[in-house]
């Protein structure tokens, strides 16, 4: 029985120093935003970071969780007439009020990041259909998209809440006109 014991811990042991480090985001996609929005002087964490305080505070989230941005998109793909009453993101992020250069490397860099993501993890292959026509004829497959294939990891990513933020600014009151 001893024997079976120490076999059984040496066996979980094992398979748990075993495990490859899981694929994140934001370890592709940081140094992509850090690198190039630090040479105009900006902290891209700290701006993001400080506008989910924002939402919080303006009771756009119920708390800084992936889970709480998620809320939110299915409350924008269940209600048509949902309207985020907060500042935009665009007033906040630099990618605003930067030269045209830096919003092209921005742009260039984001691409080829996603694009190594998708080869990375199978995952972010189906996260980046979302402009598909079945998507846009039935939004409520991206909140399912999202809930079912996305890890905690990375509904708390900088990346997923940059994201979440550009998405909120389409449905943000102050950026939505009414026709007459």
């Amino acid at each position: 029985m001893k024997n079976k014991v120490i076999f059984i811990c040496l066996l979980v042991l094992l398979s748990t120093s075993c495990k490859t480090q899981t694929f994140q985001i934001d370890d592709i996609m940081l140094p992509c935003y850090d690198l190039t929005y630090q040479k105009e002087g900006y902290d891209i964490k700290a701006i993001i970071e400080d506008y989910e305080k924002v939402l919080v505070k303006e009771g756009v989230l119920n708390e800084a969780s992936g889970r709480s941005y998620l809320e939110v998109v299915r409350k924008i793909n269940s209600d048509k007439d949902f309207r985020i009453k907060s500042p935009t993101f665009q007033e906040f992020d630099p990618f605003y009020k930067v030269d045209g250069n830096t919003k092209q490397a921005v742009i260039k860099c984001e691409y080829e990041m996603i694009e190594i993501a998708k080869q990375k993890d199978p995952k972010w292959q189906r996260l980046s259909n979302f402009g598909s026509p079945e998507i846009k004829e039935n939004p409520d497959l991206m909140y399912q998209a999202m809930a079912e294939d996305l890890s905690e990891d990375d509904l708390n990513s900088y990346y997923f809440r940059l994201k979440m933020f550009q998405l909120f600014d389409m449905v943000n009151s102050k950026n939505w006109k009414t026709t007459p």
